[in-house]
C-alpha cells in the first residue's frame, strides 16, 4: 500500500495524519481518495474498520483547502444512520481539519432543536447528520444547500435497512444537483441500492472484498445451550475463562440486554449495557467508559454491531443469535479490527441451530464446537441433519380423507326435517 503522504493531498492534511502517527493508506484509501480527488461520483462497498472514514475525509478537506467556495453555504454534507456514527465522524473529523480553518456542525436526533437551528444558520462548510432529524429541519426550511458540492452517504446500506430510503431522497432533493455523490456501504448489491443510485451521475464503483470473506482472522466457536439459565452460565464462565480486557456481549431485545448486565454487575464484572432507549448524554458516556477501560463488559443490541469506532475488543459473545449472515458479519467485525486476531463465540440452543447453520452456509465456514467443563449441554444437536446443515424434522404422513357420505334434508309437513342417505346409483352391470 502507498504512503499517505505519497498521495496528492494538502500539507495541513498531512501534518495531521503525521500528528496521528497515520503512515500507510488502507486499500479503500489508496483507491477511493484520487477517485473523489478527480472529482467522480463513486459507489465503495468496504468494512467497517477499513479506514474509509479517512477515504473521503480527506479528499474533501483537500477540495476546501484548495478550491475557494463560491458561496457561503454548506459545501458538504456526510450523512449516517446513527447518532454515535455521525459523533465518532465528527471526531475524526476534528483530528484531520487540526491544522485548518474549517469546522462541522452536527445534527442528530437527542440534541436541542433550537441549538441545531443556529448551527444550520451558520451555514458551517461540512454539516454531519443523521437522515431522521435532518428531514424535521428541512420540513420547516431551515437548511441552505443550494450551494452544496458533495454528498456523502455513509454506511447507506444501513440506513436503508432503517427505513431512511424516502428521507435520503427528501435530503438529495433539496441539495444542489450539481453536486459530487458518494456512497459507502457493507454491500453493493443491497436491494434498495439500486433507487440510491438514481441520485448518481454515472458512477464508478469500488468493491474491495466481500463482507463474507472479511473476517478470516477471527476465530468463531459455538458452544450449545439448554436454555436462558444456562446460557447465563455459560457467558459468566466464558467471561472468566477468557480474561479478556473488553468483550461485546450481543442480546436480541432491550429487556434481555439490561437483565443480562445487571446479572454479570452481581456477579462483579464490571458491565454495562446499551441499546436505543439510553439516552444520548449516557450513551456518550457509557461508550467513552468501555473505549477507556473502565467498563469490560458491554452488553448490546444491534444498535452497537455496525460502524462503531471501538479499538481492540478482544471478543464477541452472541447471546441471542443473529438473525441474518450479514447481522452477524456486522456483530462479528467489532473484534479483529485492522488486522488483528479476534474471537467471536455464539451460544446456541436448539431453536437456534437451523439459524445458526444459515449463517454458516452464507458465510461458507463451519464455527468450531466449543464445550465448557463442567457446563456442558444436554442438547447434543439434531438427531439428524441435512446436507445444509439443517435439523432434519420427522414429517408426519398425511392420513387419507375420510370419505364423507352425502346426505339430502327433506322438510315434512309437520315442520320436522328428515335426513336420507343419498341412493348410490346403479351399477351399469345390473
Amino acid at each position: 500500500m502507498p504512503l499517505l503522504k505519497n498521495l496528492p493531498l494538502h500539507k495541513q492534511l498531512l501534518k495531521a495524519l503525521d500528528k496521528l502517527e497515520f503512515t500507510e493508506a488502507t486499500e479503500v484509501q489508496a483507491e477511493a481518495i484520487p477517485a473523489i480527488l478527480a472529482g467522480k461520483d463513486l459507489m465503495v462497498s468496504a468494512q467497517t474498520g477499513s479506514g474509509k472514514t479517512a477515504a473521503f475525509l480527506l479528499p474533501l478537506l483537500d477540495r476546501m483547502l484548495t478550491k475557494d467556495a463560491p458561496n457561503s453555504g454548506t459545501r458538504v454534507l456526510i450523512l449516517l444512520p446513527t447518532r454515535e456514527l455521525a459523533l465518532q465522524t465528527q471526531k475524526h473529523f476534528e483530528q484531520l481539519a487540526k491544522f485548518t480553518y474549517i469546522k462541522s456542525g452536527l445534527i442528530i436526533g437527542g440534541e436541542a432543536f433550537k441549538h441545531q437551528v443556529a448551527t444550520l444558520r451558520k451555514n458551517p462548510e461540512v454539516l454531519i447528520a443523521t437522515p431522521g432529524r435532518l428531514v424535521d429541519h428541512i420540513e420547516k426550511g431551515t437548511p441552505d444547500f443550494s450551494a452544496l458540492e458533495v454528498l456523502v452517504l455513509d454506511e447507506a446500506d444501513r440506513m436503508l435497512d432503517m427505513g431512511f430510503a424516502i428521507a435520503m431522497n427528501t435530503i438529495a432533493d433539496s441539495c444542489n444537483r450539481q453536486r459530487q455523490n458518494l456512497l459507502f456501504s457493507a454491500t453493493l448489491q443491497h436491494r434498495g441500492l439500486e433507487r440510491i443510485s438514481t441520485l448518481f451521475n454515472n458512477p464508478s464503483s469500488i468493491e474491495l472484498g466481500t463482507h463474507r470473506q472479511a473476517h478470516s482472522h477471527i476465530t468463531q466457536q459455538r458452544i450449545l445451550a439448554d436454555d436462558i439459565k444456562h446460557k447465563e452460565k455459560l457467558l459468566a464462565a466464558l467471561l472468566t475463562e477468557e480474561d479478556a480486557r473488553k468483550v461485546i456481549v450481543f442480546s436480541s431485545t432491550r429487556a434481555q440486554c439490561q437483565k443480562i448486565s445487571n446479572l454479570l454487575r452481581a456477579k462483579k464484572f464490571k458491565a454495562n449495557y446499551l441499546h436505543g432507549e439510553v439516552s444520548q448524554n449516557d450513551r456518550k458516556q457509557i461508550m467513552n467508559q468501555f473505549r477507556q477501560g473502565a467498563t469490560a463488559v458491554l452488553v448490546a443490541t444491534d444498535l452497537a454491531a455496525r460502524g462503531l469506532d471501538i479499538a481492540d475488543v478482544d471478543l464477541v459473545i452472541n447471546f441471542s443469535i443473529a438473525q441474518s449472515g450479514d447481522e452477524h458479519v456486522h456483530r462479528v467485525g467489532r473484534t479483529g479490527r485492522a488486522g488483528q486476531e479476534g474471537k467471536a463465540i455464539t451460544l446456541i440452543s436448539a431453536n437456534e441451530w437451523n439459524t445458526m447453520s444459515s449463517i454458516e452456509r452464507y458465510l461458507n465456514i463451519r464455527f468450531e464446537p466449543r464445550v465448557l467443563k463442567g457446563l456442558k449441554a444436554n442438547y447434543s444437536g439434531p438427531k439428524k441433519v441435512k446436507k445444509s446443515g439443517k435439523a432434519a424434522g420427522t414429517k408426519k404422513k398425511k392420513s387419507a380423507p375420510k370419505k364423507i357420505k352425502k346426505t339430502t334434508t327433506r322438510v315434512t309437513g309437520d315442520g320436522h326435517s328428515v335426513i336420507r342417505k343419498k341412493q348410490k346409483p346403479p351399477s351399469s352391470d345390473s
